[in-house]
């Protein structure tokens, strides 16, 4: 009956720290008197777990709090420097690896080109490059506490195992890594690092009710429901972009046919600009290609975009209103407070909004659009690789 009791309260110990480390990560350094209010338990207690957490490495002392009367109390947060977590943000032509501390700094980053369609030996091109990385970095293995991926396509929510990009070996990438690192390493789906990005450091933050549509070289969205990203059965909800809005439009990558993916991407919009051009449109992007046509690539577009070129903010009008037709669907079925739109073509900001809340208020319900607003990220690409950080660093939380 002792040793129950002990693994009792070994286990219910356990739980407090979990809930101490990520009270400290998400809200910053705090004292003990406080944080005691806020896990709802003694002062001494606390105290306690402070003097383990500390010994292992995880907290230090940052400062001082205010103090109406008497000696300041001790301020306390996470060490920065106790462990480091690798992000990989991959996308279908490239991949960029990013070296987070325990305060959500840059300590290194790198960009690689990387093709994963078709590519099914892409795992071990992963795992040579992250070794290569922390080489180059001066890392120890025995520093990386963990590790995420954020990459698009059908991610089993439990294994991480990639439907859509699976490797030539079988397992999922974390699954990979995890055997040759020995930490605990999770893969997610974008367009769910996404939101869940938004919601820790963006402007989904304070919000409930969030719609996360990344429009990169495919179409996820992201979806947050009562403040917490909705996954579904096995992990494999937002797929926007395989919604059929042509019935006899061209063939998807998925195999199917007229979905949004076809005709309201970042590749898209560059074929069709191309395709205008080699008609004989005018356009600024010439001058930006200077007569390469084929250069042509999404920051041209975006810059020409913000400079008034008619044919890039026409292409992008049809590009957000046919995205709008679509959130219309979310917008009824999800009823958001906000819609932000991320990925490579949030660059071109309202114009590609616009559109999209032209076609949402043109399509929806009204009473769905009294209380939503829809904006661009204020994040970039880096709403990715937050959110993939925040997930592993809350996961490994949870194990501590």
């Amino acid at each position: 009956m002792l040793e129950t009791k002990e693994s009792v309260v070994e286990i219910k110990k356990n739980k407090l720290k979990q809930q101490l480390l990520k009270e400290l990560y998400l809200n910053g350094p705090n004292t003990i008197i406080d944080l005691s209010k806020t896990l709802h338990s003694s002062p001494p207690s606390v105290n306690v777990l402070f003097i383990e957490l500390m010994q292992e490495g995880w907290l230090i002392e940052v400062g001082t709090g205010n103090s109406k009367s008497g000696r300041k109390p001790v301020l306390y947060g996470l060490n920065a420097n106790h462990g480091f977590v690798l992000t990989w943000l991959i996308n279908k032509f490239e991949s960029v690896i990013i070296l987070y501390n325990l305060k959500n700094e840059v300590c290194g980053k790198l960009k690689f080109k990387l093709q994963i369609e078709n590519n099914p030996t892409y795992g071990n091109f992963i795992l040579e490059k992250t070794v290569e990385f922390l080489k180059k970095e001066h890392i120890s293995t025995e520093k990386i506490i963990g590790i995420g991926i954020c990459m698009p396509g059908l991610i089993d929510k439990e294994t991480g195992y990639n439907f859509s990009y699976p490797t030539s070996e079988g397992k999922a990438i974390n699954v990979l890594l995890s055997e040759h690192f020995k930490v605990p390493s999770f893969t997610l789906n974008d367009a769910k690092a996404i939101a869940l990005g938004e919601k820790r450091f963006g402007l989904a933050h304070g919000h409930s009710n969030v719609l996360a549509i990344n429009i990169d070289w495919g179409v996820g969205l992201g979806i947050l429901i009562d403040g917490e990203v909705f996954n579904g059965t096995s992990g494999f909800t937002g797929e926007l972009g395989h919604i059929q809005v042509r019935g006899a439009g061209e063939l998807c990558s998925c195999g199917k046919i007229g979905c949004l993916e076809t005709v309201a991407t970042a590749q898209v919009l560059i074929k069709r600009v191309k395709e205008e051009l080699n008609n004989g449109r005018v356009s600024k992007i010439i001058q930006l290609t200077k007569g390469d046509i084929e250069s042509v690539n999404e920051d041209m577009i975006i810059a020409a975009t913000h400079s008034g070129d008619e044919l890039c903010i026409d292409l992008l009008n049809e590009i957000g209103t046919e995205l709008g037709k679509a959130l219309s669907i979310a917008v009824h079925l999800f009823n958001p407070e906000l819609i932000l739109v991320d990925g490579l073509l949030a660059k071109a900001d309202k114009f590609i909004t616009i559109p999209i809340e032209q076609a949402i208020n043109k399509y929806c319900l009204s009473e769905f659009k009294t209380k939503l607003s829809v904006n661009t990220s204020h994040l970039g690409e880096s709403a990715g690789f937050l959110g993939t950080f925040a997930f592993v660093l809350e996961h490994l939380f949870e194990e501590v």
